[in-house]
């Protein structure tokens, strides 16, 4: 009632185009309200109830980011990596499992995870390691509420309110703590101190530049501070696991003079980051939108930060929901 055409805001913009008295910034006022609105609902068609989708908020342009389209392969040629642009309608499709993929500046690939709310039903609930399934639905803006796709009406879904109170979501859908402001719950669940609409999240985990890929090494502002490494017996040449000075496969034996980390990229076929401490590893994803880095991200339009649990809960419930992804499952 509040967005449609006979809602509040419809019938006070309406009243306000028929006073002739109306103050031009009033009306100005009403039409931004109306915008944003308008914004806050994309992709649903709010003329017909019936036509009203579970649809995803858009990805959220990014600084050095691109956006990019998997072409399937062919008896005849290979597949490949498409760039497009932000107004490509055909870039991603949730409801037929195509994910909203783009490429920085490096040659790392991101994938957007749109804010929603999931529901877990297990095939014996009695014995959950038999299994279920997770549905999911995907949430207007920063708002807690969707449309229903069978009866186009606009549905709430609930949340954790306090600390310690224990959810079931086998019963009713629960926005993701993973986007939602948990300030006043103590960060009970690993949420943030806002609500978003959705993140991007890297499509392959933190891999050495150069090697398997095309990418130029180029060191961070951070240094490593671990001297030491627990190292298996087959790596070291050791009769066993043993204590060694901390070193990788780019900057060899560094734990003398603990060098600059070099900025981590995430490719496919790139042999992983090893050896580097979680304190390490927090600091240089921290960094990778400082002055100079490698993948075209700016302070302003970019937070990156190491990942948390509740952000890998996020990521495996979408790929094993309803709107799973051939390119997610092995990915991330």
């Amino acid at each position: 009632m509040v967005l449609g055409n006979q809602g509040i805001f419809k019938k006070a913009q309406q009243g306000a185009n028929s006073m002739h008295d109306a103050e031009v910034n009033t009306q100005m006022a009403f039409n931004s309200i109306t915008d944003e609105m308008d914004k806050i609902i994309a992709g649903n068609n709010t003329q017909n109830p019936e036509l009203r989708q579970d649809t995803p908020n858009a990805p959220e342009p990014i600084d050095g980011m691109t956006p990019i389209k998997f072409i399937e392969p062919t008896e005849t040629e290979m597949g490949s990596v498409q760039e497009t642009d932000w107004n490509d309608n055909t870039w991603y499709d949730y409801s037929q499992s195509k994910w909203a993929n783009t490429i920085s500046e490096d040659g790392s690939m991101w994938v957007w995870i749109p804010r929603y709310a999931y529901k877990i039903t297990y095939n014996n609930p009695e014995n959950k390691s038999e299994g279920g399934t997770i549905q999911v639905k995907f949430l207007i803006g920063t708002t807690d509420q969707y449309y229903d796709s069978q009866d186009g009406q606009l549905k709430t879904v609930k949340r954790q309110t306090t600390a310690d109170e224990i959810v079931d979501t086998t019963t009713d859908f629960y926005v993701h703590p993973a986007f939602t402001n948990e300030t006043n719950i103590n960060f009970a669940n690993g949420g943030w101190d806002s609500e978003l609409t959705g993140m991007y999240v890297a499509k392959f985990e933190a891999g050495f530049p150069e090697g398997n890929n095309d990418t130029t090494s180029v060191k961070s502002s951070v240094s490593y501070t671990q001297t030491n490494a627990w190292v298996r017996a087959v790596e070291a040449g050791t009769s066993g696991d043993s204590f060694q000075q901390a070193r990788n496969w780019l900057d060899g034996i560094y734990a003398s003079n603990l060098p600059k980390i070099s900025y981590p990229v995430f490719q496919p076929l790139t042999y992983s980051m090893n050896y580097i401490s979680e304190n390490d590893a927090y600091n240089i994803c921290k960094a990778m939108n400082e002055n100079g880095n490698i993948y075209g991200f700016t302070t302003g339009s970019s937070d990156v930060h190491l990942i948390k649990s509740s952000e890998w809960g996020m990521i495996s419930y979408l790929s094993y929901s309803q709107y799973r992804n051939k390119w997610a499952r092995y990915s991330y």
